[in-house]
């Protein structure tokens, strides 16, 4: 197949030399494995980016977070114009079609919580060429009504978990839902390390209210234990965010890293106790679990979102049904403080979890094998039922 990728290009494509960027890290996975099976693959990203497929730049270098929205709707519009002159079989579109968003509102505060609208007569017309949107987020405010505007124009949908697809499925087309695939992880650049004395539990995320990091350092104090936390302070809601929930309540023992290299990452999930997961927010997918879990680490989280059916016996699952918080909480609330509460009264279940379990159920199903298996499937399925409805 030919296949061209339109990635965004805020943050360029660097595959294990990735310190930050989930959705890049995703896109490098998926795009090395199509290139080694021979697919002829077309890559439309910053022109800093490390990729063996043809990287096709659609700016000199990334742009950077917070930079200029209208830079990243015009690269992303020259990606889908340059894309479409290589008649390719597919577009495999990570950005919802950027170049025809509109900021509507702007309402962050300790998370990212911008509004956009979808303008369909700014979008490009890709003809006979299906295009296929990866889901990498959650189904809550603009991005519904944006993906029942796409299931109306005839474009197609992998979910990256199967609760994330139930959550989507109410505003589309069922039959252009092409399945779930799971994001894949570089099972050779993640193992585990079976010898590991450290006593550490440890962060990952981006610093706002959804990732929980302060629900973490609670956790860790209570338990007396140091925490590692893992992230970046880019944007406005970011640091307002750190600078209300995390830096007044820093102990001795915990360690704000920043964003580290991709070695020191790696070395960082093998070596801890647990990755805390303490999120406020049903996960879509989580790529730092499946990264701790190729990594034989147990993830701590709550059995919410992706999380449940990721984990299952790799980690310690926390029941929150009942427990009424939010990702756009402004304050600990008394619900968060009974979810902390729960989270340390299960940590010593962690002990119990030999490091073979979370490598074992990462190689079964975050491979990228597996993860490869389903695009083409999917991308199989597109190409023929694009062709069916002309």
């Amino acid at each position: 197949m030919k296949i061209c990728i339109i990635a965004p290009v805020v943050i360029p494509i660097l595959g294990r030399e990735q310190e930050y960027g989930g959705i890049e890290t995703v896109i490098s996975v998926a795009s090395e494995e199509l290139v080694r099976r021979g697919h002829d693959v077309y890559l439309f990203a910053s022109g800093d980016s490390k990729t063996s497929a043809k990287l096709v730049a659609t700016v000199p270098v990334a742009v950077g977070q917070g930079v200029s929205f209208k830079k990243e709707k015009e690269a992303n519009r020259r990606a889908f114009e340059m894309a479409i002159a290589e008649r390719p079989d597919l577009i495999w579109d990570h950005t919802l079609a950027m170049h025809a968003h509109k900021i509507v509102r702007d309402s962050s505060k300790y998370i990212f919580e911008t509004d956009y609208e979808l303008i369909t007569g700014e979008l490009v017309d890709t003809g006979d060429i299906p295009v296929v949107h990866t889901l990498h987020g959650p189904a809550r405010g603009h991005t519904t009504e944006m993906i029942r505007q796409f299931s109306e124009i005839g474009h197609y949908f992998v979910s990256i978990s199967k609760d994330q697809a139930r959550r989507f499925l109410p505003y589309l087309d069922v039959s252009q839902h092409l399945g779930t695939v799971y994001n894949a992880v570089d099972m050779e650049e993640y193992f585990p390390n079976y010898e590991k004395k450290s006593d550490y539990l440890l962060w990952v995320g981006r610093f706002c209210m959804e990732k929980g990091p302060h629900i973490a350092l609670q956790v860790a104090h209570r338990l007396n234990m140091p925490l590692k936390l893992i992230g970046k302070t880019v944007e406005e809601h970011e640091k307002t965010y750190f600078n209300k929930f995390i830096k007044p309540i820093l102990g001795t023992k915990d360690k704000v890293l920043g964003v580290v290299n991709a070695e020191e990452k790696i070395r960082l999930l093998q070596d801890a106790k647990a990755v805390m997961m303490t999120n406020l927010w049903a996960e879509p997918f989580g790529l730092v679990a499946a990264e701790a879990m190729a990594s034989g680490t147990p993830v701590v989280g709550p059995a919410l979102g992706s999380l449940s059916e990721l984990v299952d016996q790799a980690g310690v699952l926390i029941n929150v049904e009942d427990l009424n918080f939010s990702e756009n909480d402004t304050k600990v609330t008394p619900s968060q403080k009974k979810y902390i509460n729960r989270i340390v009264e299960h940590m010593d279940k962690v002990n119990k979890i030999p490091l073979s379990v979370p490598r074992k159920r990462a190689e079964f199903l975050f491979s990228p094998k597996h993860n490869c298996d389903g695009y083409e499937e999917a991308f199989l399925k597109a190409m023929y039922l694009k062709k069916a409805s002309a």
